[in-house]
């Protein structure tokens, strides 16, 4: 039989983390690397394994899912969001799967925002790379926007059964992640991309009537309708926080 780990890297997550925790009981290993959390995250944590680390900085999501992997000994990785929850139909694809050749397997993740399951505005389905053999790749170094790397030859299978995700419950929930994003996509794109609020208007705009329109987000109704607005919203700031960063580097 081979083993499996499910692997959460997570900073304050006390509010969504038990849930992912308990939907993972079934795996070899569970891995927790933390990055700093002041609430109740590592209390919680403790309650479903031992395999508990902490890091001393942040290097970027996709170095820190390098890290957590590394920690692992099992034959394969399974790497969960601490705000994600595997079904039960998902764990038995899972397990299914790991017991046949080493191959990358994308999941379909069905994620809800403000109480409300979004099955449009090009949020589902929602593919994404998440199982893989431990001895065949790993994530790139991206800050945000992290992604697994596909090896040449390697074409991702996917597999049944949904996995949960629960991404704002409120609006402040909302702006807390959404400025850590824009701080991390500005530093990354830096010397990338240019800033300014023309810009960030025309994308924002541009962004709106995608998300509104053409990934029909006008049938997740009042739901669809905020998710647009506040994805204007964002892409404005990115880009302006961008402008921001080039001229403060200007000026150093």
């Amino acid at each position: 039989m081979k083993t499996i780990s499910i692997i959460i890297i997570v900073k304050n997550g006390e509010e969504y983390i038990e849930k992912a925790l308990k939907s993972s009981t079934w795996a070899d290993d569970i891995i927790i690397l933390d990055s700093g959390s002041t609430d109740n995250t590592l209390s919680i944590a403790q309650k479903y394994t031992k395999n508990i680390h902490v890091s001393e900085d942040w290097p970027g999501f996709g170095i820190q899912r390098q890290n957590a992997q590394k920690l692992s000994k099992s034959d394969w990785i399974f790497m969960l969001d601490a705000d994600e929850e595997i079904s039960a139909s998902l764990q038995n694809s899972i397990l299914e799967a790991i017991n046949d050749e080493p191959r990358i397997y994308q999941v379909n993740r069905l994620s809800k925002a403000f109480g409300h399951e979004v099955k449009h505005s090009g949020w589902f389905p929602d593919w994404i790379s998440r199982l893989y053999p431990n001895n065949l790749t790993t994530y790139n170094d991206a800050l945000v926007h992290e992604a697994l790397i596909i090896p040449k030859n390697y074409k991702p299978s996917k597999i049944s059964g949904i996995l949960y995700h629960e991404t704002y419950k409120t609006m402040t929930d909302y702006y807390q992640k959404m400025s850590l994003y824009i701080d991390a996509w500005s530093t990354q794109n830096i010397s990338k991309k240019n800033g300014g609020i023309l810009i960030g208007t025309l994308r924002g705009y541009w962004a709106f009537i995608k998300m509104y329109f053409i990934k029909l987000g006008f049938l997740d109704g009042a739901t669809g309708l905020t998710l647009s607005i506040l994805r204007y919203q964002t892409t404005v700031m990115k880009y302006v926080d961008l402008k921001i960063k080039k001229n403060l580097k200007k000026t150093n």
